[in-house]
């Protein structure tokens, strides 16, 4: 494709994307993706004004974050493939460019929630520390594996329909299995090969050192494996793109 065709087309896949999760039902996203999490976030910074509370907050709401970053890029990015796939079985577009639109939405609502996280500490006393840089790697571990575990889902849903019920039950068990609502010194004797076998794990711990410098110390090499594994993920269901659909047939007689 030519970079004039390319960007035409890319503009077609995000307007697409933008009008299935966001402009088909704005007041819907307007109130899941803004208003309901602004709400949270500073309903529970303000509700105590307590030095436990001002220590605590942050530190969840970070990680909640890096979290729905991972969830909507299962939901709303690697699933787009599942809806575009016939770009790919006709070859209309490559890969990489139905996968940099699929990425759109996730990564613009962790950017809406980081900053309603960053809003509330401005206006809090929390203490400032931590390296933002550390933030950044947490959601491009997120989103790596989430968009990779997207695109495994959507093909494990042309198999087994059914499945489709039962993954937001399986993202709520991922949430409960991430340190997330939780310190990571709570998981204790297996913290360093929980960290090395989830690359969840090491993402939130990822965020919280990015608005704090009292994050908890990850075991060695966890941060590289974390990428490894999200890329591996990733890989994976690019690499499954190639089989072809056993509902194609049927969607697109």
């Amino acid at each position: 494709m030519s970079p004039t065709a390319t960007l035409l087309a890319l503009g077609l896949l995000l307007k697409g994307c933008l009008r299935r999760e966001i402009f088909g039902a704005p007041i819907h996203a307007l109130w899941k993706h803004i208003l309901l999490p602004t709400a949270v976030v500073w309903f529970v910074s303000f509700l105590d004004t307590g030095a436990a509370a001002h220590g605590g907050w942050p530190m969840l709401a970070v990680a909640v974050t890096v979290w729905l970053l991972f969830a909507n890029s299962v939901t709303y990015g690697g699933m787009v493939f599942w809806h575009e796939r016939w770009f790919l079985r006709q070859a209309v577009v490559p890969a990489w460019l139905l996968l940099a639109a699929a990425a759109l939405v996730p990564i613009g609502l962790f950017g809406v929630h980081l900053s309603l996280v960053h809003l509330a500490l401005l206006a809090s006393s929390f203490p400032q520390g931590g390296a933002p840089v550390e933030t950044l790697f947490a959601g491009g571990i997120a989103a790596t594996s989430g968009l990779g575990a997207g695109i495994l889902a959507s093909r494990l849903t042309a198999f087994r329909p059914n499945f489709a019920f039962a993954l937001p039950k399986l993202l709520l068990a991922s949430l409960v299995l991430t340190p997330v609502l939780y310190p990571l010194s709570a998981l204790d004797g297996v913290k360093d090969a929980w960290c090395l076998a989830n690359p969840l794990c090491v993402a939130t711990e990822l965020a919280r050192a990015g608005i704090s410098s009292q994050s908890e110390d990850l075991p060695p090499h966890a941060i590289t494996l974390a990428c490894a594994l999200s890329g591996a993920i990733l890989c994976w269901g690019l690499l499954t793109l190639r089989v072809p659909s056993p509902l194609f047939a049927n969607d697109h007689a």
